[in-house]
């Protein structure tokens, strides 16, 4: 079978390797699809701080079920979706339900080896969240993204009416403003550099999109809507924090959404925060309860973020959607791998770019 490995920084391929045994208390899985994420970028790149080689990738990914351990509540065919964190499960954040915040989190594919870029792959039952029936197909690994949207407006919280600007427009971006939506704020603005991203922006249903900057990009805020309540910053940079401080109304939340990078500092402007009793609001990846809620919204139809999907690659051609990411990020927003035999199966897994 194929697995895709990233030996060190800089060194992809595609392995022909031995079928996988699933040890005790582990599920026996068959790709359908998985998501390639900044984390990947950055770990062919060399610059995820978490990254541990040699690695296979892969943590956004859904699988069908193809055998399983004894009392399993799963059931060969069955769909799942990967929960792709490890936490230590001792820990009074881990005991309180936070197993995000946990010190020894680790992630499948990136501090954890052993990741889903695979035809068939092992995890431990505990990882694999049943998806009804048919959502495969529909959304397929699509549905990770969404998790951490559900998991970055729960923390900055909705009130009804709520005015919200996103800035930088990728999957999470995204992702974060259709579950804010559907929870009660009015209006999203975006913000981004490149400018391909509207037409996403518009697939998913929005209208308010610039690629304005700094004093710019507040200028066009303050016409559209004078102020916002919330700020979901994907950046996370001095610039941003500036932009997120002059722009929200008193009481409003600076939500904090990118990975932080080793010694990653955040300068704020405290008079302003202070003047306008402002919150920040970090967010680091989601929980159990987050995928539960993103797989509820997306089976009621109030979020569908199958216009995320910007193109799709068999396993084989691993370094050409990589090479998607890297050179050509600006009209990408998720690239997602499948099997050879799934590709052109389903409207979401048609081949190549769209």
């Amino acid at each position: 079978m194929l697995e895709v490995q990233i030996a060190a920084p800089g060194r992809l391929e595609v392995a022909e390797v031995a079928e996988p045994d699933p040890g005790p208390g582990e599920v026996l899985l068959q790709l359908h699809s998985v998501g390639i994420c900044g984390g990947d970028v950055s770990l062919f790149k060399g610059t995820n701080a978490i990254a541990r080689y040699p690695a296979v990738p892969g943590h956004e990914c859904v699988a069908e079920v193809l055998a399983v351990p004894e009392g399993s509540a799963l059931r060969p065919g069955d769909h799942v979706v990967v929960y792709p964190t490890f936490s230590c499960g001792v820990c009074r954040a881990c005991q309180a339900g936070h197993s995000n915040r946990c010190s020894q989190m680790r992630v499948f594919g990136l501090s954890a080896p052993g990741g889903c870029c695979a035809e068939r792959f092992t995890l431990p039952e505990a990882h694999c969240l049943p998806l009804p029936s048919g959502m495969a197909d529909f959304v397929g690994a699509l549905v990770e993204p969404v998790a951490v949207g559900c998991h970055v407006v729960d923390r900055g919280g909705v009130v009804d009416g709520d005015t919200a600007l996103v800035i930088g427009s990728g999957s999470i971006g995204m992702a974060t403003a259709m579950v804010a939506r559907a929870r009660g704020v009015a209006r999203v603005l975006f913000a981004d550099v490149h400018d391909a991203r509207q037409r996403v922006v518009e697939e998913c249903g929005f209208s308010d999109f610039t690629t304005a900057q700094g004093e710019d990009l507040v200028s066009w805020v303050r016409e559209l809507v004078g102020g916002v309540d919330l700020v979901y910053d994907t950046v996370t940079v001095d610039a941003t924090a500036a932009t997120a401080s002059e722009l929200l109304n008193g009481g409003g939340r600076y939500v904090a959404i990118a990975a932080a990078k080793p010694d990653h500092r955040l300068t704020l402007s405290y008079e302003h925060f202070y003047g306008k009793e402002l919150a920040v609001v970090a967010c680091r990846n989601y929980r159990r309860d987050d995928f539960t809620a993103a797989i509820g919204m997306i089976a009621e139809g109030s979020v569908d973020p199958r216009p995320l999907r910007t193109a799709v690659h068999a396993l084989s051609n691993s370094s050409t959607a990589l090479d998607e990411l890297v050179h050509r990020a600006r009209d990408n927003v998720k690239v997602l791998l499948t099997r050879a035999d799934l590709l052109d199966s389903s409207p979401l897994l048609t081949g190549g770019t769209r």
